[in-house]
């Protein structure tokens, strides 16, 4: 049985798929490339980068994957590229997956993709950044605070707040001074959105200055109360427990009400 498991890891040829990779049907292509991603044969690298130009949705998602399989740091320059084209980007989520699979030898590339001239590749650079978890990255995320397009500054704050980093406390707060008016947003992610993010990772350093916009989440955002109140009871500050308490006043009965009680149990002042 190890016998065989073994023989499943080992790379496979890759010569059989080869004469299909320009075949004019995207099916046959699609085929020949997820048999080049299925051989995790080192020697399908350059044949998978190649296939990410293809114009078949099916062919560059194999490409990707194989990609990410091989873990071959050659793969990453190619990889952000995709993120820079003009054109629509089926397979960022992929991208983005298999970057982060990259794990540190992806880190000094996606810093310098958060000063790309694409708010995709800024913004999924971002995303693999917070994920990835190395702290070389915080400079480069602060800096996406100013960014002017909605995507990257969303990124870069979900990415702080996974990354508790004392150095963003000061950007973040003031960030949390800002005019809504001066601030990137989009049909899905209001200016207020965008600020709530930045206290969440300013209440995650335990910083008393995201107090009043979390007090504001009270009347503008009640959806997002679990959070805001999970974020609310890290701030060791006396301010904290009766904004909480709202919750249990309006109604007792409500998932609002229940985190409250929770968050309520464990505060110590």
């Amino acid at each position: 049985m190890y016998k065989h498991m073994l023989n499943r890891r080992m790379p496979k040829p890759i010569d059989p798929y080869l004469p299909d990779l320009r075949h004019p049907d995207a099916k046959v292509r699609r085929a020949a490339v997820k048999g080049l991603r299925q051989s995790r044969n080192p020697a399908a690298l350059p044949h998978l980068i190649a296939a990410l130009d293809d114009r078949s949705f099916g062919v560059i998602f194999h490409a990707v994957r194989g990609l990410e399989a091989l873990g071959d740091p050659a793969a990453i320059p190619p990889l952000i590229a995709m993120l820079e084209r003009d054109r629509s980007c089926d397979v960022c989520d992929e991208i983005g997956a298999a970057l982060t699979e990259f794990g540190e030898a992806a880190v000094s590339p996606l810093i310098d993709a958060l000063r790309s001239p694409s708010p995709r590749a800024r913004s999924i650079a971002a995303r693999c950044l917070g994920q990835i978890g190395d702290p070389l990255a915080v400079p480069g995320l602060i800096a996406l605070l100013d960014d002017p397009h909605p995507w990257p500054l969303s990124a870069a704050l979900a990415a702080l707040w996974r990354f508790k980093d004392a150095r963003a406390a000061d950007p973040l707060a003031a960030f949390l001074t800002r005019s809504e008016d001066a601030i990137p947003a989009d049909e899905i992610t209001s200016p207020y959105a965008q600020k709530r993010a930045a206290a969440y990772a300013l209440a995650e350093l335990g910083d008393p200055r995201a107090i009043d916009t979390l007090a504001d989440a009270y009347t503008r955002d009640r959806g997002s109360c679990v959070t805001t109140i999970q974020q609310l009871g890290k701030i060791h500050d006396p301010r904290v427990r009766p904004l909480i308490e709202r919750y249990l006043d309006a109604d007792p009965q409500t998932l609002c009400a229940s985190q409250a009680r929770a968050t309520l149990e464990h505060l110590a002042f």
